[in-house]
């Protein structure tokens, strides 16, 4: 199941941009394995655990990344 952000299929980059951005906040993060997309967005896969990124937030990434605040990352980080 492909899905879209402006039309076109969202390109891989835009899901590890965000891994990078969370290591930052959590380094244990672990490195990309694999993703798959559902009604509400991506579930990325990583050597560690399964992050969960809705559509918009893959959206603000793709289109302006700066808008993605830090307490976003550290929220899918799943560190407090």
């Amino acid at each position: 199941m492909l899905n879209y952000l402006c039309g076109v299929p969202i390109p891989v980059f835009v899901i590890y941009e965000l891994l990078i951005r969370i290591h930052a906040f959590d380094p244990s993060i672990g490195t990309y394995v694999s993703h798959t997309f559902n009604s509400t967005g991506a579930v990325v896969f990583t050597t560690t655990r399964t992050i969960r990124i809705r559509k918009a937030l893959l959206n603000r990434q793709f289109k302006d990344p700066e808008l993605i605040s830090e307490a976003e990352l550290v929220l899918l980080s799943g560190s407090k």
